[in-house]
């Protein structure tokens, strides 16, 4: 499981979701869980608690995607 505490940029965020291989979970504070790739809901919830300052928690189903979300926090990191 990923937790982001900053995500300076999230439409590229949610374009690494997007592109992503497999589903990509969302966990929600009150422990439900929702498939945030492909879900306009589920982003605009993401959108939501991060302008809320909550960390955003996401679980892969393919380990094949973890390089891109490594990635993108890796390059998030120098932006912020």
């Amino acid at each position: 499981m990923f937790t982001f505490t900053n995500i300076p940029n999230m439409d590229a965020f949610l374009k690494v979701v997007e592109e992503s291989r497999g589903q990509v979970q969302l966990h929600l504070p009150n422990q439900a869980v929702c498939e945030l790739k492909g879900s306009d809901l589920s982003q605009r919830i993401s959108r939501s608690l991060r302008s809320a300052g909550v960390p955003l928690c996401i679980s892969l189903s393919d380990p094949q995607d973890t390089p891109s979300f490594l990635r993108y926090m890796m390059e998030a990191g120098r932006v912020a």
